[in-house]
């Protein structure tokens, strides 16, 4: 599977599509991937970013900027805590209910923590 961008894409778009593309490498993962369809975007407040990853079938296309159906909204920190596995699925709901974290669309989220965690 392979993470396409919608132009030349650089900054917050080219960081989660590295991401995907290291994670995807998991045969695991990619099949996940395969499953899940509809776009999410992802916006980190913090640092005024956002990003949109479209997944359809074999492709999954990132763009700057934002546009999915879904939502997934938070802080640098947490993110990178939610990216790389070190937040479970407790600590997420805690995060939620906190506000530090801001999720549109939880079944989608839920497929898409799967497929970063």
């Amino acid at each position: 599977m392979q993470v396409e961008y919608s132009r030349d894409e650089l900054g917050f778009a080219t960081i989660l599509g590295k991401i995907l593309e290291e994670k995807l490498r998991d045969g695991k993962k990619e099949e996940i991937a395969r499953r899940i369809n509809g776009s999410v975007t992802v916006e980190c407040r913090d640092l005024k970013m956002s990003a949109t990853i479209t997944f359809k079938g074999d492709r999954v296309v990132v763009e700057n900027g934002s546009g999915g159906k879904y939502l997934i909204s938070a802080d640098l920190q947490t993110l990178n805590g939610l990216t790389f596995g070190k937040i479970g699925l407790l600590g997420t709901v805690k995060l939620v209910i906190k506000g530090r974290l801001k999720i549109k669309g939880m079944t989608f989220a839920m497929k898409f923590r799967k497929l970063l965690g």
